[in-house]
């Protein structure tokens, strides 16, 4: 009987041992994940640009756990830094689509943004610039 219950608390040890090491490894792991949790607005600018880089050679399908995370995080910001700090419409979203969640939290506010921040091209200048060369 002796022998036995030693027997039980070795392997008992030896699976606490086990666990705790492979918890250790884990752990940087766990801790880069949730620190790229970020809800500001210009980190959710950033994995909206990722996205949809993602997009141009991945079906939108395959991307359904990104842009779920993503409409998550979205909801979590304009709940504490307001809709339009977020880059969100002030209308909700009533679809519960792929293709919708994609459009309403990936495609337009990136296309807002970028609307927003076109360089203005003044064509005046390169023919001046095309004259003064060419003489």
């Amino acid at each position: 009987m002796r022998t036995r219950m030693k027997l039980i608390f070795t392997i008992f040890r030896n699976a606490i041992s086990r666990a705790a090491i492979v918890a250790l490894l884990l752990l940087p792991g766990l801790m880069a994940r949730a620190a790229s949790v970020d809800f500001e607005p210009g980190a959710l600018a950033k994995e909206r640009k990722e996205i949809c880089l993602k997009a141009i050679h991945t079906p939108v399908a395959d991307l359904e756990s990104d842009v779920n995370h993503l409409a998550m995080l979205s909801e979590t910001c304009r709940a504490e830094y307001g809709t339009q700090a977020c880059g969100l419409p002030d209308k909700p979203l009533e679809s519960n689509k792929l293709d919708d969640l994609y459009a309403y939290y990936v495609r337009h506010p990136v296309g807002a943004h970028a609307g927003a921040h076109q360089a203005k091209i003044d064509r005046h200048n390169w023919e001046a610039q095309n004259t003064a060369a060419s003489r």
